[in-house]
């Protein structure tokens, strides 16, 4: 069973352990079995020992040995806790559902195991009787303080790893395509794939990297490899209060791969218009130091006479260290060099559209952050984090054979103090800094130096009374301009060139305000409410079609949703409400600077609203070997049109996604749909012609591979996109390139943690 005192394989005994729904714990007497290896002539007992689950220890008391400096670890809606001493395991594994507050429901498996050098025996010991007991919502808090509201949950979403995998994804952008209300918009422009929920645009949702909020990310989703993710946290609503300055819009926070063990994985994949993608990823765990790295290379030729080539190099590095038990460091670093041609749009665009050859040769971004938590106690949590990004893209106009540098960098601060101000009242507050420089300006006002500072501060406070739980927040942000020039224009986009910049002065102040609670039935179903009202202000360089910086928008939202969760699978239900005045909408114009050549996209205020109901299913798995999902969000949207609300066509009415994964031994298979309702925009298309029609696409995808057994796994994959050929689109002149067939093999190297 044993070799070399690493542990192999060993029968878990389950117990079912079911807390009443009660402010106090009620204890139940469990009498059961744990099987045991001891060395020869060694004698081992458990008698009247408590299991408790706090923090990310694990202790034994009442019995002749004691565990500390467990490994906590949570995936999904399960737990998992490593002990490992000098000469004992104990392991907790398996919990079916997530512990909320003081009450659950858990099916676990409890494993303890004590060994010596010498020979090894088994034996089987009677226990007598076991608590556990769940660690609060308050704690959970202190210890990771950018844990977003309760009364969020029902519209949050989290890819993980695994379904990153099973959904054949290979990039940020691919492993959002499923997400409840998600929408994917692709074109042939900098900014390759925007990503938005609910029609939530203009700004589109933001992104952070390890909870570290990333100013200017949009054109590197597409870049970003999915093999160097642990999960992706979708927050479709209004709470992302903590992470992020627009949290109005929603919040894609990126979590990298964190290891327990060694382990090390190749991949390498060949398709369609001669695409190729490698990547190579590693990493362990070493004491208190932890550590990850990847590096990939994708190409693509994309098909003929589109302009469309990419070659692009990413590398990817994190380390954690805890020098001592109450500081956690930790860093992360993100590199991406290569070149791009943006592909050429077809017709119903217009033709200066059509008739555009541009790239970026070369295309290089570099993104780091240092995370600093400290933790004196059980009620107290410090968090610094230090950021620095900076991109140096080369744009260059192959039809005026002109080129530009677009270098621009960002810096700053983020501190965030959390306290358990009472058992049941946790305090959160804190303030960011943020520098961005563009030297040379960038994107269409090129030439134009930009240097802003951004300020913010945020206090949020979360009670729980019974089954209640209340939170509430406010966050403040303003930005000072130390040299500015890409709005205030009067007249036509020739006019940047007299452009007077603006120097020395304050924009308006943002303010965002959050309400929300949270009420749990019973232990299977929970109540959720949460309401924002806030600014939104129009994104760096925006113009109104009067050429100059466009209003800030006031937006209000309102979610109120419910949770249902059993043996069963996970089910949730949710109404939406967004009410926009003065949004910051496209106006369908465009001006075209005489210095640069760069076609303006101008915009307008106009009161809209959306209204809606999302449903999400997560059965479980059939026979362990097939797992379904499903869901759909229903959108009703409005504008306001010569002073009536009429029905805006602009956002779908529909969007749905849907799937099976299927497994049965080392074969798996996996499909994957997706509809969007009809919808249009009159973006890229001349002025004259109106919207033009756009959605109303059924696509599907599917994947498969066989996986070897042996110390070595071996998966050989394939993966088809667009199976049907279908060219849709989803902005006008950017038809999809119909089906793209993909062939891989994947090579993992794996050691058990000592």
């Amino acid at each position: 069973m044993f070799k070399d005192t690493k542990l192999e394989e060993f029968t878990f005994l389950k117990m079912l352990i079911i807390i009443k729904k009660a402010n106090l714990f009620k204890e139940n007497s469990v009498k059961n079995y744990i099987y045991q290896s001891v060395g020869r002539g060694s004698r081992f007992k458990v008698q009247g020992s408590r299991f408790k689950v706090q923090g990310s220890r694990f202790k034994v008391h009442g019995s002749r040995f004691k565990v500390q400096g467990s490994r906590f670890k949570v995936q999904g809606s399960r737990f998992k806790v490593q002990v490992w001493s000098e000469n004992t395991i104990v392991m907790i594994t398996d919990v079916r559902e997530r512990c909320s507050y003081n009450r659950f429901k858990v099916l676990i498996i409890i494993m303890i195991i004590s060994f010596s050098s010498s020979l090894l025996k088994a034996q089987v010991i009677e226990i007598d009787t076991v608590f556990i007991i769940a660690k609060p919502r308050i704690s959970k808090l202190t210890e990771q303080p950018l844990t977003e509201p309760l009364s969020i949950l029902p519209a949050t979403s989290v890819v993980s790893r695994n379904e990153i995998r099973l959904q054949g994804a290979n990039t940020v952008i691919d492993a959002l395509n499923h997400v409840p209300g998600g929408l994917t918009e692709t074109r042939g422009r900098q900014v390759k794939q925007f990503f938005s929920v609910r029609g939530q645009k203009y700004p589109y949702p933001d992104y952070a990297i390890n909870g570290v909020w990333q100013k200017e990310f949009e054109e590197l989703p597409y870049f970003f490899s999915a093999s160097d993710i642990e999960e992706i946290e979708i927050i479709r609503s209004s709470a992302a209060l903590l992470t992020g300055l627009s949290g109005l819009s929603g919040l894609i926070n990126i979590k990298t791969r964190e290891y327990q063990s060694s382990e090390t994985v190749l991949e390498a994949e060949y398709g369609t218009f001669n695409t190729a993608h490698l990547h190579l990823s590693t990493g362990n765990t070493i004491g208190r130091l932890s550590y990850a790295a990847g590096g990939g290379y994708d190409r693509t030729e994309g098909p003929k006479g589109m302009h469309a080539n990419e070659s692009m190099a990413n590398l990817y590095a994190r380390m954690t260290w805890q020098p001592v038990s109450s500081i956690i460091l930790k860093a992360n670093i993100f590199g991406l060099d290569g070149t791009r041609e943006m592909a050429i749009a077809l017709e119903p665009a217009e033709p200066r559209y059509r008739n555009m050859r541009q790239s970026f040769d070369p295309y290089r971004a570099l993104l780091s952050n240092v995370r600093i938590e400290y933790r004196p106690g059980n009620n107290l949590t410090s968090e610094l984090q230090l950021f620095y990004s900076r991109r140096n893209p080369t744009f260059i106009d192959e039809v005026r054979e002109t080129e530009s540098n677009e270098k621009d960098y960002e810096y700053g601060v983020n501190f965030l103090q959390a306290v358990a101000l009472s058992s049941s009242n946790v305090l959160r507050f804190g303030g960011l800094y943020n520098r961005w420089v563009a030297p040379n300006g960038k994107r269409f006002y090129i030439g134009k130096r930009c240097d802003t500072e951004t300020f913010s501060a945020v206090i949020a406070d979360e009670q729980q009374l019974g089954r209640f739980t209340f939170d509430t927040g406010i966050r403040f942000t303003g930005t000072y301009l130390n040299e500015y020039a890409a709005y205030n224009i009067e007249g036509d986009g020739g006019l940047f060139r007299d452009v007077t910049p603006v120097t020395d002065e304050w924009e308006a102040p943002v303010i965002q305000a959050t309400l929300g609670a949270s009420f749990d039935y019973s232990r299977n179903l929970s109540f959720h409410v949460n309401s924002a009202a806030g600014q939104v202000k129009p994104r760096v360089g925006t113009l109104s079609t009067s050429m100059t910086e466009p209003e800030n928008e006031t937006r209000l939202k309102i979610d109120i949703g419910s949770i249902y969760k059993t043996e069963l699978g996970k089910y949730s239900l949710t109404a939406f409400g967004v009410f926009q005045k003065n949004a910051i909408v496209l106006s369908g114009t465009t001006a075209t600077s005489i210095e640069t050549g760069e076609v303006r996209v101008l915009y307008l205020n106009r009161n809209q609203s959306q209204t809606g109901i999302e449903f999400e299913a997560l059965p479980p798995p059939v026979m362990n070997t097939l797992r379904p999902f499903f869901n759909f969000t229903l959108i009703r949207s409005r504008m306001e049109n010569d002073n009536q609300m009429v029905a805006n066509r602009e956002h779908p009415a529909l969007i749905t996604s849907g799937g099976l994964y299927f497994r049965q031994k080392a074969f798996d298979i996996n499909i994957l749909c997706k509809y969007v309702a009809p919808f249009e925009n009159d973006r890229f298309v001349p002025a004259y012609h109106g919207p033009q029609p756009l959605g109303d696409f059924f696509v599907a995808d599917i994947n498969g591979g066989y996986t070897t057994k042996g110390k070595v796994p071996v998966r050989l994959y394939f993966r088809v996109r667009n199976l049907s050929d279908l060219r849709y689109s989803t902005v006008n002149g950017y038809p999809d390139f119909g089906r793209m067939l993909y062939a891989g093999v994947q090579v993992k190297l794996m050691k058990e943690a000592d």
